[in-house]
């Protein structure tokens, strides 16, 4: 029996309540046989969700009368679903409640039709009142409770902007290939279309009023532009390459900026990731464009198995993070991230900072970013990768949108602007004879 898209939608749920996937991996396996109608509804139900993630679990509980069993959690995901649909997308009803009923029988649950049934039909009854209840700062700013903790004690001028600003949907933003084109004048082809954008605020970024489908973009499988948000945009702008030189790219995937660095200058670029897979993506970029870089699947922490010892000009190195940053993005990262998974990220970045600086000549540009917006990732990390290294001194970023730390910039995310992103510039000094830098 062919599922239909509310029973995909169900299972993906029900992937994330345990922690089974992320949402991006679990969309790619449950579209493969979609429409492009049912994918987009499939992406609206499924985002939607992560977005109200908090809410609707309270609203779950106030339904029920009492906890579902552990084995029985997917109807759990039944209901969210429905309840989603039915309070934030405005689908028909008897058709939604239908539908759900029917999918306890794809999920092998035939007893539970007349409970989702009667839940279903108790929300619409309950619909306003239930929405307008939030017991919780959970269910207010639908974050984990030690998020919303850890960004109050971090950016206590900004932490209810950044809690509001990861729940809006975020702009498409392109970056124009300067090899081929122009800004300015990408913007008025695209005016030409119909299509309405505006300048960003890196060099190179355009802002669309309205998000199109990136293969209806004008010039896009010609290698013109491409989807890149401005924040990460501004990080091959600081990095400045030069002809050339020969740069590092590490945890280079999906190779955005690899491929603008590529598009700034002709340099002679080593994009390393750990993923096989997420190397590919690097690769369909670098066709797409016409560009060529050297592709290396390996541990970045791991220099022996990847570098040939022979010193680079610059390293452009964007650490594995709790993408705090991107959760307008990545709605599932509120749901994947914790305070463990933290802890262990940390010694992570650390062990991956301290191998990759082994590889940069001296007076070489060290650039390290990341897409988080928490301080133990971003200043205090460098903070202590500087006293770790005498070697190694903080360079003053100019020019750049956020908030100078005192040991790089934080940019939060902005609903008309670029994603949260954090840059921390470096050069390698010669040391002298008593281990200090000169």
């Amino acid at each position: 029996m062919k599922k239909s898209v509310r029973a995909h939608a169900a299972e993906i749920i029900d992937a994330l309540q345990n922690q089974q996937s992320n949402l991006d991996a679990l969309l790619r396996k449950h579209s493969k046989n979609l429409s492009p109608n049912d994918k987009k509804l499939l992406q609206s139900i499924c985002y939607g969700i992560c977005r109200e993630w908090f809410h609707l679990e309270e609203i779950e509980s106030q339904l029920l009368d009492k906890p579902l069993k552990a084995r029985d959690q997917i109807l759990s995901a039944i209901v969210r679903c429905g309840v989603y649909e039915l309070g934030w997308m405005g689908s028909k009803e008897h058709a939604v409640v239908s539908e759900y009923v029917d999918v306890t029988l794809t999920a092998g649950r035939p007893w539970a039709r007349g409970l989702i049934n009667a839940v279903l039909r108790q929300f619409i009854r309950k619909k306003s009142e239930l929405k307008m209840e939030r017991h919780s700062s959970q269910t207010l700013w639908n974050h984990p409770a030690w998020l919303i903790e850890t960004i109050q004690n971090s950016w206590p001028d900004y932490w209810e902007q950044i809690l509001v600003e990861n729940n809006v949907h975020p702009p498409m933003t392109l970056r124009v290939n300067r090899k081929k084109e122009n800004r300015d004048t990408y913007i008025k082809a695209l005016a030409t279309q119909g299509v309405k954008a505006e300048s960003g605020s890196s060099p190179d970024s355009v802002r669309l009023i309205e998000p199109v489908p990136v293969q209806a973009l004008d010039g896009f499988a010609e290698g013109v532009v491409s989807v890149q948000d401005e924040s990460s945009q501004w990080a091959s702008i600081v990095l400045n390459p030069q002809k050339s030189e020969r740069i590092l790219d590490a945890c280079a995937a999906p190779g955005g900026k690899t491929c603008h660095l590529l598009e700034m200058a002709d340099t002679d670029i080593t994009a390393l990731d750990v993923s096989e897979q997420r190397l590919s993506r690097i690769k369909e970029n670098l066709v797409r464009l016409g560009l060529r870089a050297d592709l290396i699947a390996a541990d970045a922490s791991h220099t022996d198995s990847w570098w040939d010892q022979t010193p680079f000009d610059a390293v452009l190195l964007d650490l594995p993070c709790s993408a705090t940053g991107v959760i307008r993005r990545n709605p599932d990262v509120r749901l994947m991230r914790s305070e463990a998974s933290l802890k262990s990220l940390l010694g992570m970045q650390t062990m991956i900072l301290d191998a990759t600086w082994e590889t940069l000549r001296v007076g070489g540009r060290f650039l390290v970013t990341t897409c988080s917006i928490l301080p133990q990732e971003n200043q205090q990390q460098i903070r202590k990768f500087l006293d770790r290294h005498s070697d190694a001194e903080l360079i003053q970023i100019e020019g750049v949108p956020g908030i100078d730390t005192g040991f790089g910039i934080q940019h939060f995310p902005i609903h008309t602007g670029g994603d949260g992103f954090f840059y921390a510039l470096l050069v390698k000094s010669e040391p002298t004879n008593d281990g200090v830098s000169a």
